[in-house]
């Protein structure tokens, strides 16, 4: 995806506010996802490989689980990256956790 911002998405009745990854991989570098809301994923949701680099996923809601990230499947790399500020929790359905979640 490279350097985007992703902000104030809504999919209040589905997945991913921000970015619904549903196939192939999705990979950010110095990018944002912020203030986006979902059932599943309010920032990102993923059923295929997410990697961020040096990217911020910040104030993001869920009304259900995973209020930055929800992992369905596939991997998720997160370097030099920030991840707070999201509700209900940072991550979900992620086994074991993944840094900094």
């Amino acid at each position: 995806m490279g350097t985007v911002t992703v902000s104030n998405g809504d999919a209040a009745l589905g997945v991913g506010g921000g970015i619904a990854n549903l196939g192939g991989s999705v990979t950010i570098t110095a990018g944002a996802v912020r203030g986006s809301h979902a059932s599943y994923g309010g920032g990102i949701y993923t059923d295929t490989a997410l990697t961020m680099t040096a990217s911020s996923v910040t104030g993001n809601t869920a009304s259900v689980n995973g209020g930055v990230i929800y992992r369905n499947a596939g991997s998720i790399t997160l370097l030099a990256s920030i991840v707070a500020g999201n509700a209900p929790n940072n991550c979900a359905a992620t086994t074991p956790l993944t840094a900094p979640c």
